[in-house]
């Protein structure tokens, strides 16, 4: 082992003692051994010095590094106490060992303490064991989880719609690089999800008569199409146009006109079945699909609304009433070369009938249909 500096300096007065009991110094050559003692001890307190300076610089060092830890530290809690997103600290094994105050109120918890009472492991606070899984499965592939969307517990029973940004702790040790935890973002997204699904519902649905529209419509019946072509299923369609609906236009008024096409619609809402899908294909146009009804049926269903419109009441001021009818025209799916363009097409020849026939009416499409 290498002789360390206060070891020489021990080992140098343990010397100098047993040259002096030994009178060594008293005797003619002693001034030449007073000397060696005197150049090793000089040697030795020259080392000091450079050890002492070398201690000073180091005690410097570790200052600053306290210094600059605490000030991580302070900034570190700074922006955990008041970031306005959640912030949670886990273990390896994802249990939680910290959660700001932005995280309990998002979650509904009065403190960070009751949110740790209540929840203790990270899997917890997700509503299904699949989020869990993915999150699990990206932390530890990737060790780091980037904007993932999943539905967290709140602590009324609900839920809360978050976007999670997470990143994995690695310590090293003589194993090499494992995992020491995870610090992770929590932003609440529900207000964002609900826009997000009501932009969807706009996109879709027909802005004065609430029902979808000819583009969502065209959707759900090539789905529908599909499903029939694959399980035999049956399908109608019917497609409903508002008697002299210009003439009503043109003897009250647009705003009557749209309140007609409103009625119209609640009516075919409140008569038809759930299943049943109604969209405003158009101007005063309808078109509704009945899923696993034959055209027999179908016929019945379109019966029952021409009746129902017949018999409303649409008022227009306190004092006076429209009378409204309809003509549908009835067409049903018969094998898989059949088309939504060729049912659409079929129900259009089957309304221009009952128009021709005298309205308020429904007839069938006819055996030969005008291409």
């Amino acid at each position: 082992m290498k002789e360390n500096v206060f070891d020489r300096e021990a080992k140098v007065i343990r010397n100098a003692r047993l040259k002096l009991a030994e009178g060594v110094f008293l005797k003619k050559s002693g001034e030449q051994h007073y000397k060696d003692l005197l150049g090793e001890y000089e040697k030795v307190v020259r080392q000091s010095k450079r050890l002492l300076k070398m201690g000073d610089r180091m005690q410097h060092a570790l200052s600053s590094l306290n210094e600059e830890l605490q000030l991580r530290e302070q900034t570190y809690r700074g922006i955990f106490e008041n970031a306005t997103e959640g912030i949670y600290r886990t273990d390896a094994n994802g249990v939680l060992l910290e959660v700001n105050a932005a995280l309990a109120a998002m979650l509904g918890y009065e403190t960070p303490q009751e949110c740790l009472e209540q929840v203790s492991e990270m899997e917890y606070f997700f509503q299904s064991a699949q989020a869990v899984r993915q999150y699990n499965n990206v932390l530890r592939n990737k060790l780091v989880v980037k904007t993932m969307h999943a539905k967290f517990c709140s602590a009324d029973g609900g839920y809360v719609w978050v976007e999670i940004n997470a990143g994995a702790i690695e310590s090293q040790s003589e194993e090499g690089r494992k995992l020491a935890g995870v610090v992770g973002v929590v932003a609440d997204i529900t207000e964002r999800k609900r826009m997000m699904r009501e932009m969807c519902r706009l996109a879709r649905t027909d802005c004065l008569t609430g029902l979808w529209n000819r583009g969502y419509f065209v959707e759900l019946a090539a789905q529908e199409i599909a499903r029939c072509k694959r399980f035999s299923n049956d399908l109608s369609i019917l497609l409903v146009d508002i008697d002299y609906f210009k003439r009503v236009n043109d003897d009250y008024g647009h705003d009557v006109g749209d309140k007609v096409l409103v009625g119209v619609a609640d009516i075919l809402r409140e008569t038809l079945r759930e299943v049943d899908v109604v969209a405003r294909f158009g101007g005063e146009e309808f078109v509704v699909m009945l899923p696993d009804t034959c055209l027999t049926a179908a016929h019945c269903a379109a019966e029952r609304l021409c009746d129902a419109v017949r018999k409303h009441d649409f008022s227009y001021d306190r004092h006076r009433t429209i009378n409204v009818t309809v003509s549908i025209g009835v067409t049903a799916y018969e094998n898989s070369s059949m088309s939504f363009d060729l049912l659409v097409k079929r129900a259009d020849t089957a309304m221009y009938a009952a128009k021709h026939n005298g309205r308020d009416r429904v007839e069938y499409c006819p055996a030969d249909p005008v291409v």
